[in-house]
Protein backbone atom coordinates (compact mmCIF):
# COMPACT_ATOMS: atom_id res chain seq x y z
CA UNK A 1 0.00 0.00 0.00
CA UNK A 2 2.72 2.49 0.97
CA UNK A 3 4.85 1.52 -2.01
CA UNK A 4 1.96 2.14 -4.44
CA UNK A 5 1.30 5.49 -2.77
CA UNK A 6 4.97 6.43 -3.22
CA UNK A 7 4.82 5.18 -6.80
CA UNK A 8 2.13 7.81 -7.48
CA UNK A 9 3.33 10.53 -5.14
CA UNK A 10 6.90 10.84 -6.44
CA UNK A 11 5.90 11.28 -10.12
CA UNK A 12 3.14 13.71 -9.12
CA UNK A 13 5.58 15.85 -7.13
CA UNK A 14 8.08 15.72 -9.98
CA UNK A 15 5.41 16.71 -12.50
CA UNK A 16 4.23 19.67 -10.41
CA UNK A 17 7.80 20.79 -9.86
CA UNK A 18 8.48 20.62 -13.61
CA UNK A 19 5.37 22.64 -14.41
CA UNK A 20 6.30 25.26 -11.81
CA UNK A 21 9.90 25.51 -12.99
CA UNK A 22 8.81 25.75 -16.63
CA UNK A 23 6.33 28.52 -15.77
CA UNK A 24 9.10 30.40 -13.94
CA UNK A 25 11.36 30.21 -17.00
CA UNK A 26 8.55 31.41 -19.25
CA UNK A 27 7.77 34.29 -16.86
CA UNK A 28 11.43 35.35 -16.77
CA UNK A 29 11.63 35.20 -20.57
CA UNK A 30 8.50 37.40 -20.76
CA UNK A 31 10.15 39.89 -18.37
CA UNK A 32 13.14 40.08 -20.70
CA UNK A 33 10.86 40.76 -23.68
CA UNK A 34 9.01 43.43 -21.72
CA UNK A 35 12.27 45.09 -20.68
CA UNK A 36 13.43 45.00 -24.31
CA UNK A 37 10.21 46.76 -25.35
CA UNK A 38 11.22 49.63 -23.04
CA UNK A 39 14.69 49.72 -24.60
CA UNK A 40 13.09 49.77 -28.03
CA UNK A 41 10.88 52.75 -27.14
CA UNK A 42 13.88 54.74 -25.95
CA UNK A 43 16.00 53.77 -28.95
CA UNK A 44 13.19 54.82 -31.28
CA UNK A 45 13.19 58.22 -29.57
CA UNK A 46 16.96 58.43 -30.16
CA UNK A 47 16.49 57.42 -33.79
CA UNK A 48 13.75 60.04 -34.26
CA UNK A 49 15.98 62.73 -32.79
CA UNK A 50 18.76 61.79 -35.22
CA UNK A 51 16.34 61.69 -38.15
CA UNK A 52 15.27 65.25 -37.32
CA UNK A 53 18.77 66.48 -38.17
CA UNK A 54 19.14 68.35 -41.48
CA UNK A 55 19.07 66.38 -44.70
CA UNK A 56 18.82 69.09 -47.35
CA UNK A 57 20.11 72.63 -47.93
CA UNK A 58 16.84 74.30 -46.89
CA UNK A 59 16.96 72.56 -43.53
CA UNK A 60 20.62 73.44 -42.92
CA UNK A 61 19.77 76.96 -41.81
CA UNK A 62 18.74 75.60 -38.40
CA UNK A 63 22.25 74.29 -37.66
CA UNK A 64 25.76 75.70 -37.72
CA UNK A 65 27.53 72.73 -39.31
CA UNK A 66 27.69 71.68 -42.93
CA UNK A 67 25.54 68.79 -44.04
CA UNK A 68 28.35 66.24 -44.58
CA UNK A 69 28.93 66.21 -40.82
CA UNK A 70 25.40 64.91 -40.29
CA UNK A 71 25.61 62.24 -42.97
CA UNK A 72 27.41 59.75 -40.64
CA UNK A 73 24.69 60.32 -38.03
CA UNK A 74 22.03 59.45 -40.58
CA UNK A 75 23.98 56.36 -41.71
CA UNK A 76 24.48 55.22 -38.11
CA UNK A 77 20.78 55.78 -37.48
CA UNK A 78 19.95 53.50 -40.40
CA UNK A 79 22.29 50.86 -38.99
CA UNK A 80 20.69 51.16 -35.53
CA UNK A 81 17.22 50.91 -37.05
CA UNK A 82 18.19 47.71 -38.88
CA UNK A 83 19.81 46.20 -35.78
CA UNK A 84 16.79 47.13 -33.67
CA UNK A 85 14.43 45.41 -36.10
CA UNK A 86 16.57 42.28 -35.95
CA UNK A 87 16.82 42.31 -32.15
CA UNK A 88 13.09 42.98 -31.78
CA UNK A 89 12.31 39.57 -33.25
CA UNK A 90 14.70 37.76 -30.87
CA UNK A 91 15.61 39.89 -27.84
CA UNK A 92 17.47 36.99 -26.20
CA UNK A 93 19.76 36.33 -29.18
CA UNK A 94 23.28 37.28 -28.03
CA UNK A 95 24.49 38.07 -31.57
CA UNK A 96 21.50 40.32 -32.28
CA UNK A 97 21.94 42.16 -29.00
CA UNK A 98 25.68 42.54 -29.65
CA UNK A 99 24.90 44.01 -33.09
CA UNK A 100 22.39 46.39 -31.50
CA UNK A 101 24.95 47.46 -28.91
CA UNK A 102 27.57 48.05 -31.62
CA UNK A 103 25.12 50.06 -33.70
CA UNK A 104 24.30 52.19 -30.66
CA UNK A 105 27.99 52.86 -30.07
CA UNK A 106 28.48 53.81 -33.72
CA UNK A 107 25.58 56.26 -33.48
CA UNK A 108 27.04 57.74 -30.30
CA UNK A 109 30.42 58.23 -31.98
CA UNK A 110 28.76 59.79 -35.04
CA UNK A 111 26.89 62.26 -32.80
CA UNK A 112 30.10 63.14 -30.96
CA UNK A 113 32.00 63.64 -34.20
CA UNK A 114 29.25 65.75 -35.75
CA UNK A 115 29.02 67.96 -32.67
CA UNK A 116 32.74 68.56 -32.32
CA UNK A 117 34.44 68.13 -35.69
CA UNK A 118 35.82 71.17 -37.42
CA UNK A 119 34.43 73.62 -34.86
CA UNK A 120 35.74 76.93 -36.20
CA UNK A 121 33.26 78.86 -34.11
CA UNK A 122 34.31 78.78 -30.49
CA UNK A 123 30.98 80.24 -29.42
CA UNK A 124 29.47 76.87 -28.65
CA UNK A 125 28.11 73.60 -29.86
CA UNK A 126 27.07 72.94 -33.44
CA UNK A 127 23.65 71.89 -32.18
CA UNK A 128 21.06 74.19 -30.69
CA UNK A 129 20.74 73.79 -26.91
CA UNK A 130 17.29 72.23 -27.27
CA UNK A 131 18.65 69.42 -29.47
CA UNK A 132 21.67 68.86 -27.21
CA UNK A 133 19.45 68.73 -24.12
CA UNK A 134 17.01 66.37 -25.81
CA UNK A 135 19.85 64.10 -26.88
CA UNK A 136 21.32 64.04 -23.37
CA UNK A 137 17.94 63.13 -21.91
CA UNK A 138 17.33 60.41 -24.50
CA UNK A 139 20.79 58.92 -23.91
CA UNK A 140 20.15 58.76 -20.16
CA UNK A 141 16.78 57.10 -20.70
CA UNK A 142 18.28 54.58 -23.12
CA UNK A 143 20.93 53.75 -20.51
CA UNK A 144 18.30 53.31 -17.78
CA UNK A 145 16.18 51.04 -19.98
CA UNK A 146 19.30 49.05 -20.94
CA UNK A 147 20.13 48.53 -17.26
CA UNK A 148 16.64 47.17 -16.63
CA UNK A 149 16.96 44.90 -19.65
CA UNK A 150 20.37 43.65 -18.49
CA UNK A 151 19.01 42.91 -15.02
CA UNK A 152 16.12 40.92 -16.50
CA UNK A 153 18.49 38.99 -18.79
CA UNK A 154 20.82 38.22 -15.88
CA UNK A 155 17.90 36.85 -13.79
CA UNK A 156 16.81 34.73 -16.76
CA UNK A 157 20.35 33.46 -17.42
CA UNK A 158 20.80 32.56 -13.76
CA UNK A 159 17.49 30.68 -13.71
CA UNK A 160 18.29 28.54 -16.74
CA UNK A 161 21.74 27.73 -15.35
CA UNK A 162 20.47 26.40 -12.00
CA UNK A 163 20.17 22.70 -11.48
CA UNK A 164 17.69 21.06 -12.07
CA UNK A 165 16.02 23.85 -14.09
CA UNK A 166 18.94 23.54 -16.49
CA UNK A 167 17.46 20.20 -17.55
CA UNK A 168 14.13 21.82 -18.42
CA UNK A 169 15.95 24.63 -20.23
CA UNK A 170 17.79 22.05 -22.30
CA UNK A 171 14.62 20.04 -23.07
CA UNK A 172 12.54 23.08 -24.02
CA UNK A 173 15.29 25.03 -25.79
CA UNK A 174 15.75 27.95 -23.41
CA UNK A 175 19.07 29.58 -24.32
CA UNK A 176 21.08 32.21 -22.46
CA UNK A 177 20.56 35.77 -23.59
CA UNK A 178 22.98 38.60 -24.25
CA UNK A 179 23.11 41.91 -22.43
CA UNK A 180 23.48 45.44 -23.74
Amino acid sequence: MISSLLAWLVPAILLFWCVGAYNRLVRLRAEVKSAFANVEVELLRHIQLAQDLPRDDDDLARFTGPRPLWTPVHAATAQLTSSLASARARPLDPQGIAALQSAGQVLGMAWERAEREDAHDLAGSRLPESVSASRAQVVLQVQAAAQQFNAAVNRYNQAIAQFPAVLLAWVFGFKAGGTL
